[in-house]
C-alpha cells in the first residue's frame, strides 16, 4: 500500500500562541505523556530466519526515535486559526505484531483485540497503532508466489479489520547486500517500499529516506482521520445538549480526549484551546444553574485547604467525573491545573501565574458566597497554600528549564508582576490570619486587608468574628472556630506560635520584595516628576467612585508638586488648582471642616492672585464654582424698548464674595438662531442671588440653553450644557445638570423686519419685497443683510427700490442696505430684484437687521430670522392663436395652479409702445370678476390686427396684463373673526396660526358654500345683504361671525366698482402679473372654400354627382416678410374623403401650385354622396413642399371657409320588379 505524499509549503504560518517544542523542553512534573505513536511490525519467515532481523528492527527503532518535521493540514473544520500545523518532533515506539507470546505484545484494551475487548472510555487517538508494517526478505518470484504472497494475503487481512479501519498498513522488501555487492538482481514488488541494507561497515543514512517519508505521511493520515472523526463525536455530542438524559461529564471526557490526543502529539496550544471551549461550556451550564451532573460545590474533603493546586493527580479526578460525582470545587481545579501545565510546558510560566491569581481570587469570592458549609479560615488556608503552591511550582519549572530558550519567562518583568500579585494574596491571608490570632494589631496597614463588609455567616457561631482581634485566646470554642478546616501544618504552627508566624510573615513579605524589585516596582524619594505623574492619575479613581474626600486629598498631593520653579506654567498650576477646588466643594456639608473651608478660601485667593498676573484670559472648563438656575420658563418683556429679560437664581458655592466682570447666556432657537443674555459687573455673596441677564434683539418663539460664561479676573468660566433636555423641575436643576426651554413672547412694539412677493409681478423682472417695520422706535442707524440658502438665489441690492417713500434716506450697496433716520411706526418697503431659480419655486432667506435707536445708540440690536415664500403664481395661462385672413384672433384661457381658487378680476393685451403697428381688441365682457378653479377655467379673447391694413406686421411684443386675486384674501376677514370664536386674545400664536388654517381649508372646500358667496356678490343692490348673510352662516361648515361675513361681502362688491387696471401700488387690493406676449408670425395663410354648382332650388339625392369648384387663398401678411416681397412657393393640396363621411371624390382631389400673396387657385372636381342626411363638406389640408427661395421651409396655416356648411341630401325614390319562381307542388 503506498501512502499519499502530504503537500508541503514553502512556509508554515503559525498560530498567535503556537508553541514549538524540542528536545530540550522542560518536563513538566504532575503531567506524563499520554505515550508515543506506535508502529508496530510483523517480520515475515524469511526475515525472521536471517541473522540481519534484530539489527535491522533496531536501526529502524532508532530512526523513528524521534520523528522530525511532520506537516498536518486539518480537515477543515477540525482546527482553527490555521491552515497547517508543523510537528517539529515526535516520538514512535515500534511494537512487535506476533501473534505469539511477548511482552511487547499489545493489550486488547489498546484496541487490538477486536470489538468485544474495546475500552467504553474515550482515550486518545494515540492509543492504537498508527501504521501496520510487514518486513520480509524476497529473493526471486517464485518465491514470492510460492511462500510470500500467502503470508502477505494473511497479514493484510489481520491489520484491515473493522478494528483497524484507521490503521494505515505498508509493506517493507528488504534487499541486504555486502559492501561493494551491486543489488541488481534483487526481486522488486510494485505495492512495496524496498529497504536497501548494507550489512557491515557504515550504515547510509539514504536508505531510510524513502521509508521514514512515507511512514511520516502514513502517520498524518491517521491523525487526521482520527481527529476528524473524534471532532464529529464531540459535535454530534454537544448539538444533543437540549435532549433530555445529556451528560456534561460524558462530554467533558470525550472533548478531553481530543485535548490529550493534542498533546501527545506535541500540539499543545491545540490543546489548550480544548480545555479553553471545555471551560467556556462549563461557564454555560453554570449560567443555566444545571448542575446536576455535579456534587455539591465541595471543597469539604480532608485536606482541600492545603492539597497542591496544580497536581491533577491528588484525586482520581477521571473517575469522579465519569461516575457524575466530582464536585465543583474539584472540577475547576482540575481544568485549572490542566490548563497551567499545558502553559508551563509552552514555556508560558508568567501565563500560569497569572491564570492561577485570578482563578484564586474569582473562585474564592464563589466560594464565599455560595458555600455557607466553609468556614473563613478554611478559605484562607486554600488562598494561601494555592498562591504559594503555585509560586513554588512555577519557580521549580524555571529552575529545571534553566538555560534553555523554551522558557523565556525566568527573567521577565511580567512574571515577577504575576509572581508578586500572588505573594500579595498569600500576605493578605496572613494578616487576616494574624489578627485573629493575635500576632498583629488590628491597624493600618494590616487592616486593609479585611473586607469592607463582614463575612457572610457561617453555621460555626453567631457570636464568631472570623476578622476580629481575640478577645482571649485561651478560650476552647475559639481557637476551634479560628482554624475550623485548617490542615496546613505551616499555617497551624503559625497560629499557635507567634515566633513561628513572625518568621513565616518575614519570609513571606521578604519575596513580596524581591518580586516587586524584579518587577520594576521600585520606591523613589525626592522624585517630584514621578511623584507628579502618579498623583495626577490618582484622582481619576476617586472621581468615578464619587469619593470626593480621597480625592481632595490626592489633589492636594498633585498641587504640591506642581508649584512654580520646577517647570510648570502658571496656566497649569491654575488648571490643578481648579481641579482641587472642585473636589474641596464636592465634599458633603456634614464632613467639611473649618480646616477645608479656609483653605478653599486661601485657594480662591492665591488662584486670583495669580490669574491677574496673567496677559490673557485663562479658559476655564472643568469646573464652575457657580449654579445657575432658571426662575422661569418665559423671559419678560420690557415695553418701553427692544428686548427681553431673563431672571436666572446664582448660587455662589465658595466661602467668599466674588467679583463677577460679566455673565453671559446663550440660548438657540429654531434654526441655529442664537441670542445672548447678559449681565454686566456685580458682586456676588457666598450664598443664593438674583439676576436678571439682559437681551436686546427681539425675537420670539421656543429657546434651549446651550451654554453660560463668566468671567472672574482672568479666570474665564465656559460650561456648556448636556445635550439632553429637561422640561420639569428648572427650578432644581442647574444649566449645567440638563438643557432648559424658555419661551420669549412676542413684542408687538418691536422692530420687525419680514419678506413678501410684490402684488405687481412682472415676468422677466423677478422682484422681492422686504419690509422693515420700526415699531416703538426712531431708528438712528440700520443695515439689512439678505443671504438665501445655499447660496442659489443672488439678491441686487445696490438695484434696490424704495417703494411710496420718497423722503427715506437708504444707501444700497451690493451686500446691504443702509438705512438713517426712521421716525416711529414707520414701515419701509423695498424693492429688490434678484437672480436665479429657487427649487420647487420656494424662496428661503434669511434677513438679518442690525440697528440702533435714538434713545440707546451705544447699544447695537440685531433681528435676525428665516423667512419662505411661494414665487410661483397661482395661475396658468393658456395661449390659442387662430390667423383668420388679416387678423389674429388670440384666446387666453385662465386656469387656476394648486387646487386654488382665484378671482379673475380682467385681462389686458396692451402695446407698450407708441410706435406699435398693431392694434389690439378685446372681446367684451361683463364688468364683475370671474371665479377660476381648477375646473372651470376663464377664457378671454383679443383681436389683433395691422393698425394699417397695407402694411403688413414684422413681429412685435405686447404686455399681457392679468389682474387677480386669490380667495384666501376674499375671506380673511371671516376667517380671522371665525378664530376670534372658538380662541381667545392671549393664546398661544402657533395655535392661532393652526385654527386659521383648518378654518380656511374647510371653507374654501366646501363648493356650495363658494358658490352661494359668489350669487350674494353678483347680486344687486336691491338684495338684502343680511338675509342672505344669515343663510351664509347658516350653510357654513364651521361657525362664523354674521358681522365679519356682512362686512366681506361689501368689500366684495366695492372690489368690482374698482378700476384695478389704472392701480400699480403695493398697498392695492388686486395682484397683477406682466408677462410678454410675442405676436406669432405664419409665412403662408391658407383660406379653403368648396362651392357646390348646383341651380337655385335644385336638391341633391343619394347617387347624384355635384360638381364643386375647389379655391385656395394664398397671403403673406402674417409671414414678416414686408410688403416688398414677392415670394412664392409651391404647395399641395388634398381633399381628405374618408368611407364614413358619405363623399366620393371624383377629379383631381389632391394636387400642387404655386401660392403668392393674395393669388387664388381654383380646380374643378365633382363629389358623390353615397348616402342620403345632412352631410358636411370634405376637409381639404394644404402644406408647403419646397422651401422659401433662399430661405427655410415655411410655416403655414390652413382654415376652411365654408367648415360649417352642410348639404342636404335627398334618398332616391325607385321601384323595382322581380320575378320569383315558385316550385309547383306535387299532388
Amino acid at each position: 500500500m503506498q501512502v499519499p505524499t502530504p503537500s508541503r509549503p514553502s512556509s508554515v504560518s503559525a498560530h498567535s500562541r503556537a508553541y514549538t517544542p524540542g528536545p530540550t523542553s522542560p518536563a513538566v512534573p504532575g503531567l506524563a505523556s499520554n505515550g508515543q505513536v506506535r508502529i508496530t511490525y510483523t517480520l515475515a519467515q524469511s526475515l525472521q530466519s536471517s541473522p540481519h532481523a534484530a539489527v535491522i528492527t533496531e536501526s529502524l527503532r532508532s530512526k523513528l526515535h524521534p520523528l522530525r518535521n511532520l506537516h498536518w493540514r486539518p480537515t477543515a473544520g477540525t482546527l482553527p486559526g490555521s491552515s497547517i500545523r508543523t510537528i517539529q518532533y515526535l516520538d514512535a515506539e515500534l511494537v512487535s505484531l506476533d501473534l505469539g507470546p511477548s511482552t511487547a505484545r499489545l493489550s486488547t484494551a489498546e484496541g487490538f483485540g477486536g470489538e468485544a475487548g474495546r475500552s467504553q472510555i474515550p482515550g486518545t487517538v494515540l492509543g492504537k497503532p498508527f501504521i501496520n508494517l510487514w518486513l520480509g526478505m524476497c529473493d526471486d518470484a517464485d518465491t514470492y508466489k510460492n511462500v510470500i504472497r500467502r503470508q502477505l494475503k494473511d497479514w493484510v487481512a489481520s491489520v484491515t479489520t473493522q478494528s483497524k479501519r484507521d490503521q494505515e498498513w505498508l509493506i517493507v522488501l528488504v534487499n541486504v547486500t555486502s559492501p561493494g555487492q551491486d543489488d541488481e538482481g534483487g526481486f522488486y514488488l510494485g505495492e512495496a517500499r524496498q529497504l536497501n541494507y548494507t550489512t557491515g561497515g557504515a550504515e547510509d543514512p539514504a536508505a531510510w529516506t524513502d521509508l521514514i517519508a512515507k511512514i511520516k505521511d502514513a502517520i498524518i493520515t491517521t491523525l487526521d482521520g482520527r481527529v476528524a472523526e473524534r471532532m464529529d463525536d464531540v459535535r454530534r455530542t454537544e448539538a444533543q445538549r437540549a435532549v433530555p438524559g445529556w451528560n456534561f461529564c460524558t462530554f467533558f471526557v470525550l472533548k478531553e480526549s481530543i485535548a490529550e490526543s493534542f498533546e501527545g502529539m506535541t500540539l499543545l496550544d491545540a490543546a489548550l484551546v480544548q480545555y479553553s471551549e471545555l471551560e467556556a461550556s462549563f461557564y454555560q451550564v453554570l449560567k443555566e444553574k444545571n448542575l446536576s451532573w455535579f456534587g455539591k460545590l465541595g471543597g469539604t474533603s480532608p485536606g482541600d485547604d492545603a492539597a497542591p493546586l496544580l497536581s491533577v493527580t491528588k484525586k482520581p479526578y477521571r473517575d469522579l467525573i465519569m461516575s457524575n460525582a466530582i464536585s465543583v470545587f474539584d472540577f475547576r481545579c482540575y481544568l485549572l491545573a490542566r490548563q497551567c501545565l499545558l502553559l508551563a510546558k509552552m514555556g508560558a510560566v508568567a501565563d500560569v501565574a497569572l491564570k492561577a491569581a485570578r482563578f484564586i481570587s474569582s473562585f474564592a469570592r464563589t466560594l464565599r458566597e455560595n458555600e455557607n458549609s466553609l468556614s473563613e479560615p478554611f478559605l484562607e488556608s486554600w488562598i494561601y497554600s494555592c498562591s504559594l503552591n503555585v509560586v513554588d511550582e512555577c519557580d521549580a519549572w524555571i529552575l529545571g528549564a534553566s538555560g534553555q530558550e523554551s522558557i523565556s519567562d525566568a527573567k521577565d518583568v511580567s512574571y515577577n508582576a504575576a509572581k508578586h500579585e500572588l505573594l500579595e494574596l498569600a500576605r493578605a491571608q496572613l494578616d487576616k490570619i494574624g489578627i485573629r490570632a493575635g500576632h498583629l494589631p488590628r491597624v493600618a496597614p494590616f487592616t486593609t486587608s479585611l473586607p469592607d463588609q463582614p463575612p457572610k455567616s457561617r453555621p460555626t457561631s453567631a457570636s464568631f468574628d472570623p476578622h476580629a482581634a481575640a478577645s482571649d485566646l485561651n478560650d476552647a470554642d475559639y481557637k476551634r472556630l479560628s482554624r475550623a478546616g485548617v490542615t496546613n501544618a505551616t499555617l497551624l504552627q503559625a497560629i499557635d506560635s507567634s515566633e513561628a508566624f513572625d518568621e513565616l510573615y518575614k519570609q513571606l513579605v521578604g519575596r513580596v520584595i524581591e518580586t516587586c524589585v524584579a518587577s520594576g516596582r521600585t520606591r523613589h524619594r525626592g522624585a517630584v516628576p514621578d511623584a507628579k505623574l502618579v498623583f495626577s492619575d490618582l484622582p481619576t479613581q476617586y472621581i468615578e467612585q464619587h469619593w470626593p474626600v480621597l480625592e481632595s486629598y490626592t489633589r492636594i498631593q498633585d498641587l504640591e508638586t506642581s508649584k512654580d520653579g520646577e517647570g510648570h506654567s502658571t496656566e497649569e498650576w491654575i488648571h490643578r488648582a481648579m481641579a482641587l477646588l472642585r473636589a474641596d466643594l464636592a465634599v458633603p456639608e456634614d464632613l467639611r471642616s473649618k480646616e477645608l473651608t479656609a483653605r478653599t478660601q486661601q485657594l480662591f485667593e492665591e488662584l486670583l492672585k495669580r490669574a491677574d498676573g496673567l496677559s490673557s484670559d485663562v479658559t476655564v472648563n472643568e469646573f464652575s464654582p457657580l449654579v445657575l438656575r432658571l426662575v422661569g420658563d418665559i423671559a419678560r418683556l420690557d415695553g418701553t424698548r427692544d428686548g427681553s429679560g431673563l431672571a436666572v437664581s446664582v448660587t455662589n458655592t465658595l466661602p467668599i464674595t466674588i467679583s463677577l466682570e460679566y455673565l453671559k447666556l446663550t440660548v438657540v432657537g429654531p434654526d441655529g438662531v442664537q441670542l445672548l443674555f447678559e449681565h454686566w459687573p456685580t458682586q456676588l455673596p457666598s450664598g443664593d442671588s438674583m439676576l436678571m441677564l439682559l437681551c436686546p434683539n427681539p425675537v420670539l418663539g421656543l429657546f434651549t440653553t446651550a451654554q453660560h460664561e463668566y468671567k472672574i479676573s482672568r479666570l474665564l468660566f465656559v460650561e456648556k450644557a448636556p445635550e439632553t433636555l429637561d422640561r420639569s423641575n428648572l427650578e432644581r436643576k442647574s444649566l449645567s445638570e440638563a438643557r432648559a426651554v424658555i419661551r420669549i413672547p412676542d413684542d408687538e412694539r418691536a422692530v420687525k423686519v419680514g419678506m413678501m412677493m410684490p402684488r405687481h409681478v412682472v415676468l422677466g423682472d423677478p422682484r422681492v419685497l422686504f419690509q422693515i417695520h420700526t415699531g416703538r422706535n426712531t431708528l438712528k442707524t440700520g443695515t439689512l443683510t439678505v443671504s438665501s440658502q445655499g447660496g442659489q438665489i443672488k439678491f441686487v441690492l445696490e438695484s434696490a427700490k424704495v417703494l411710496g417713500h420718497d423722503a427715506i434716506t437708504a444707501t444700497f450697496k451690493p451686500d446691504r442696505i443702509a438705512v438713517e433716520n426712521l421716525p416711529v411706526d414707520q414701515v419701509i418697503v423695498f424693492s429688490v430684484p434678484y437672480v436665479g431659480a429657487p427649487r420647487n419655486d420656494e424662496l428661503e432667506v434669511t434677513i438679518e437687521f442690525e440697528y440702533t435707536t435714538a434713545a440707546q445708540t451705544e447699544v447695537v440690536r440685531v433681528v435676525k430670522t428665516k423667512c419662505r415664500a411661494y414665487i410661483g403664481l397661482p395661475l396658468i395661462v393658456n395661449i390659442n392663436d387662430k390667423f383668420r385672413n388679416k387678423k389674429l384672433f388670440t384666446n387666453v384661457v385662465i386656469h387656476s395652479a394648486n387646487q386654488e381658487l382665484v378671482r379673475v378680476a380682467g385681462v389686458a393685451l396692451k402695446n407698450t409702445s407708441d410706435h406699435g403697428k398693431l392694434a389690439v381688441k378685446a372681446c367684451k365682457r361683463a364688468p364683475v370678476s370671474v371665479v377660476v378653479r381648477p375646473t372651470r377655467p376663464a377664457p378671454f379673447l383679443f383681436q389683433i390686427e395691422s393698425s394699417d391694413p397695407n402694411k403688413p406686421p414684422v413681429g412685435e411684443t405686447l404686455q399681457l396684463i392679468i389682474v387677480y386675486r386669490s380667495l384666501h384674501e376674499d375671506i380673511f376677514k371671516i376667517v380671522e373673526h371665525a378664530v376670534d370664536l372658538i380662541t381667545t386674545n392671549g393664546s398661544n400664536p402657533r395655535i392661532r396660526k393652526q385654527q386659521r388654517e383648518t378654518i380656511e381649508a374647510t371653507l374654501l372646500n366646501e363648493t356650495s358654500w363658494i358658490d352661494m358667496l359668489e350669487l350674494i356678490r353678483l347680486s344687486d343692490s336691491s338684495l338684502d345683504i343680511e338675509t342672505w348673510a344669515k343663510q351664509l352662516v347658516e350653510k357654513a361648515p364651521v361657525k362664523l361671525d354674521l358681522a365679519s361675513v356682512i362686512e366681506a361681502i361689501e368689500d366684495l362688491r366695492r372690489l368690482d366698482m374698482e378700476s384695478p387696471l389704472d392701480t400699480k401700488d403695493e398697498d392695492s387690493s388686486w395682484r397683477t402679473v406682466t408677462m410678454p406676449f410675442d405676436v406669432p408670425l405664419m409665412n403662408i395663410i391658407n383660406r379653403v372654400q368648396i362651392t357646390p354648382k348646383l341651380a337655385t332650388g335644385s336638391q341633391t339625392y343619394a347617387g347624384q354627382p355635384v360638381d364643386v369648384a375647389l379655391t385656395i387663398s394664398s397671403l403673406f401678411h402674417w409671414s414678416g416678410l414686408g410688403p416688398e416681397s414677392e415670394k412664392s412657393c409651391m404647395m399641395r393640396y388634398d381633399m381628405a374623403c374618408e368611407t364614413d363621411s358619405g363623399w366620393l371624390v371624383c377629379g383631381p382631389k389632391r394636387g400642387e401650385y404655386i401660392a403668392m400673396d393674395g393669388a387664388e387657385h381654383t380646380t374643378q372636381l365633382t363629389l358623390l354622396p353615397l348616402r342620403h342626411g345632412t352631410l358636411s363638406l370634405p376637409i381639404v389640408s394644404v402644406e408647403p413642399i419646397e422651401n422659401f427661395e433662399g430661405g427655410g421651409r415655411p410655416t403655414c396655416e390652413t382654415w376652411q371657409a365654408d367648415r360649417a356648411k352642410k348639404m342636404t341630401v335627398l334618398p332616391r325614390n325607385a321601384k323595382s320588379t322581380f320575378v320569383v319562381a315558385m316550385p309547383v307542388p306535387v299532388i
